[in-house]
C-alpha cells in the first residue's frame, strides 16, 4: 500500500473538519498570497496540523496561532481556531481564552434554555412559528446575566 503524501493527509483532515462545520475548504491554502486559512465557516477561520501517522504528542507553536489571528483579522473573520490531530482522524481545537468563555457561556444558555422550554421534544419547540423571539430573547439575556 503507498503512503498518503502529506498534502494528501492534509486535504483529508480540512475536508472532514469543513464538513464537520459546514464550512469549506480553503483549495491551495498556503499556495498564494490571498489565499489564507485551510477551512472557512461563516466567521472562523481555522488552520489545520496534523501528524502523518498516529501519535501521542504534537508540539503547539505559538506562531501558528498568532498567524490564525492575524489572517483571521485580515480576511474579515472575528473567529478563529487551530485545528490537531494527532494523525487519527480526529481533530481538537486550540482557540483563546475568550472565544473559548464564549463557547461555554453560550453551551450554558442553550442548556438552560431547552431545560426552560422543557426539552427539544416538548411541542412548544416543535411550534417555533408561535414561540416569541422577545421570550427567548429574555431567558437568554436573565442566563447571561444582562
Amino acid at each position: 500500500m503507498m503512503a498518503k503524501s502529506t498534502r494528501a493527509k492534509s486535504d483529508e483532515q480540512e475536508r472532514r473538519i469543513a464538513k464537520a462545520l459546514g464550512g469549506r475548504q480553503v483549495i491551495g491554502s498556503g499556495s498564494t498570497p490571498f489565499l489564507k486559512g485551510d477551512v472557512v465557516s461563516g466567521k472562523l477561520f481555522i488552520e489545520a496540523k496534523t501528524k502523518m501517522v498516529p501519535c501521542d504528542s504534537i508540539s503547539v507553536k505559538r506562531a501558528w496561532l498568532e498567524k490564525a489571528k492575524a489572517q483571521a483579522l485580515a480576511t474579515g473573520k472575528s473567529d478563529y481556531a487551530v485545528a490537531v490531530s494527532f494523525g487519527d482522524n480526529k481533530d481538537f481545537y486550540i482557540v483563546e481564552d475568550d472565544m473559548f468563555k464564549d463557547l461555554y457561556t453560550c453551551r450554558e444558555a442553550l442548556r438552560a434554555l431547552i431545560d426552560v422550554l422543557g426539552g427539544l421534544d416538548d411541542p412548544l419547540v416543535d411550534d417555533l412559528d408561535n414561540l416569541k423571539a422577545s421570550g427567548i430573547r429574555a431567558l437568554v439575556r436573565r442566563y447571561l446575566g444582562e
